[in-house]
């Protein structure tokens, strides 16, 4: 009888999973099928092509052998790649606003969009950093009995440490024990190789984190009276997500997918699950702890709402108090768990890292420019704190803020209060980078943007590409070429945004050249009665 059961069960596990081939396969011909889908597969794929260019491409790396086959042309090849990506960064972004839904844009699974705009990167070298060169010479370093929080990867003196750019080559990892623990196992998986640990094995994590968020953000944007298709198409298939998560195989993209799953868990009441999985996000990098808040409190929901502001405050802040002390003591067993590979609190030593290079953030460029007035002025002991006491403030300010955001966001509006913390942090910190706008990004239509905040935002997402798109030229010797380019995306983003963003009361769009401004009372992220 148990082989007769256990054969029944394998069969109809066996016809579950055929069905689900047949519906996606269906999903990914009828995608396909759609012109601006098309484009922007080009589009990855081209940014894939220019992601073999010198730019992020290491000197060890074994495309070199493949591109030495055409050594002729090899003064040509920065040129080339340079195009390639800049073109291809203008195909997605195109192609990414001509699907916004709305009246009259085409119908589509934005999940079979993700998965045919991220195919085309899977084998492609990391692209707009160096990031997962990091990752992988971290992870080896662990195989090998080193500690990534005690020393930088170039003592390694081999292929591993120099694949890693040379700005974090002798530096501590900055990351989180249960980073560098799955660092390590992709590593051992990809049979110790430099390269494929770093491109594929690192890509396919990210995407892992990814795949998590898409399947977990519907269902609970429905439980929470949000158009799942405003989620997936500005927080998944947003080209910001695409060219700097899959393309660039951040470990950004594993923080998201636990916190897709701690929401998840939340809004079906299972705290302490939870509470563990952002932990589990902080371990990977420590932005994630702020989702305790959204996921403390709906998972202990109150039955009896307070009245009055203060009331629903101290109902929030033992709900969050709670849900803080599980998390911490999850995040300790996570640490002491990883004690025995020599790194247990190292992280807390290396946590200053990535504010040690200049980057545009908002406190460095205001110490950058304190430090020229005062050099300027002859106080050049001064200037020479400035940049410190700007990152200081900086910081200051942006604990204070999110302290006032969970105050007033908090107890009502969990979600609104995680988009705009995370935006107050990453202006706040001594480091920016593009890509951390991700974290926010995912959950923007959780606030129920108005259509002019989702026409900000997709913009700021334009701009922050534009900005890696002209960075990435730099890199190649063709910073020309980057400037034209978003001279080029900027009048054609406008074009978009006459034709397309601007519609009119009855929901139709506005002809070409003709604008009106549109009700604030509009909510984009609001599910359709």
């Amino acid at each position: 009888m148990e082989e007769v059961a256990m054969a029944l069960t394998v069969r109809e596990a066996a016809t579950r999973f055929d069905r689900f081939q047949r519906a996606a396969t269906e999903l990914l011909i009828q995608a396909f099928a759609v012109p601006a889908v098309r484009r922007g597969m080009v589009g990855t794929a081209l940014i894939s092509l220019g992601g073999l260019s010198p730019a992020f491409l290491p000197d060890n790396s074994p495309w070199w052998k493949v591109l030495g086959l055409f050594r002729q042309y090899a003064w040509l090849w920065p040129g080339i790649g340079t195009v390639a990506a800049l073109t291809g960064v203008l195909l997605v972004m195109d192609a990414w606003l001509k699907l916004r839904p709305r009246s009259g844009a085409p119908k589509v699974d934005f999940l079979a969009v993700l998965g045919l705009w991220s195919l085309p990167m899977l084998l492609a070298p990391p692209i707009f950093s160096h990031d997962s060169y990091a990752y992988a010479a971290e992870g080896y370093m662990l195989h090998t009995g080193l500690n990534p929080y005690e020393m930088g990867a170039g003592m390694l003196q081999n292929r591993w440490g120099e694949q890693v750019v040379e700005t974090w080559r002798f530096t501590r990892a900055p990351y989180g024990p249960l980073s560098l623990q799955l660092s390590h196992l992709v590593v051992d998986a990809s049979g110790l190789s430099p390269y494929w640990s770093s491109a594929l094995g690192m890509r396919l994590l990210a995407i892992a984190g990814i795949l998590a968020a898409a399947l977990t953000v519907p269902s609970l944007a429905r439980r929470l009276g949000v158009d799942p298709r405003s989620a997936l198409w500005f927080g998944l298939v947003n080209p910001l997500v695409i060219a700097h998560l899959v393309g660039g195989a951040h470990n950004d993209a594993v923080m998201i997918g636990f916190v897709a799953l701690a929401l998840h868990a939340a809004v079906r009441r299972r705290f302490l699950l939870g509470c563990v999985l952002v932990a589990a996000a902080g371990a990977i990098k420590i932005p994630g702890i702020l989702a305790i808040v959204p996921v403390a409190l709906f998972a202990w929901p109150v039955l009896r709402p307070a009245s009055g502001w203060w009331l629903r405050l101290w109902q929030a802040a033992w709900r969050v108090a709670v849900g803080t002390l599980v998390m911490v003591l999850a995040f300790t067993l996570i640490t002491l768990a990883s004690m025995p590979n020599g790194q247990g609190w190292g992280w807390l030593l290396a946590i200053n890292v990535p504010g040690m290079v200049s980057t545009p953030s908002p406190p460095t460029m205001i110490g950058d420019l304190a430090r020229l007035a005062l050099n300027a002025m002859g106080e050049h002991v001064a200037a020479l704190g400035a940049v410190r006491v700007a990152r200081q403030i900086g910081m200051v300010l942006m604990v204070l803020t999110i302290l006032y955001l969970l105050a007033k966001q908090g107890p009502k509006q969990p979600m609104k209060f995680l988009v705009l913390g995370w935006v107050a942090l990453i202006l706040g910190s001594p480091a920016l980078h593009p890509w951390y706008f991700t974290w926010p990004a995912t959950w923007f239509a959780f606030v129920r943007p108005s259509l002019r905040l989702v026409r900000i935002a997709s913009w700021g997402s334009i701009a922050l590409l534009s900005y890696s798109s002209v960075s990435f030229s730099w890199r190649n010797d063709a910073l020309a070429l980057g400037i034209a380019a978003a001279a080029v995306i900027a009048w054609v983003i406008l074009s978009h945004d006459r034709r397309h963003f601007v519609e009119r009361a009855d929901g139709a769009t506005a002809p070409p050249g003709r604008t009106r401004a549109e009700p604030e009372r509009e909510k984009v992220g609001a599910v359709d009665d």
